[in-house]
């Protein structure tokens, strides 16, 4: 079964330091594609300021590499940032670039899909 999505992860894998997860989808497109939508919200500040927004996005990044050293080789992971024009950051990708900004959540899709057949 290398060929299907059979792992998922639970929403405390999703969780980071000094956030609360403020809303949290999968959808599970067709046995080849599923989809963990999350918005991370600050836990003691009213919204997250551009220095940590900026941490965050590279904490989020780190979790989709971690994901992907967890599935099967042939299962690609990535994560789309909403809140930054759907910036797309494939697991062990480069460093991402983006404009630092204070945002009062961050918004993202984890995206698992066979990248290939075995």
């Amino acid at each position: 079964m290398k060929n299907v999505i059979s792992k998922s992860f639970e929403i405390q894998d999703y969780m980071l330091d000094d956030t609360v997860i403020n809303g949290f989808w999968m959808n599970l497109i067709d046995r080849e594609k599923l989809t963990t939508e999350v918005v991370y919200s600050p836990s003691k500040a009213a919204a997250f300021s551009s220095e940590k927004t900026k941490r965050l996005v590279t904490e989020i990044a780190r979790k989709c590499d971690f994901f992907k050293s967890q599935v099967p080789k042939n299962i690609k992971c990535e994560v789309v940032f909403k809140d930054f024009d759907d910036l797309k950051y494939s697991a062990n990708g480069t460093e991402l670039q983006l404009n630092e900004k204070e945002l009062d959540d961050i918004r993202v899709v984890y995206r698992f899909c066979v990248a290939d057949h075995i």
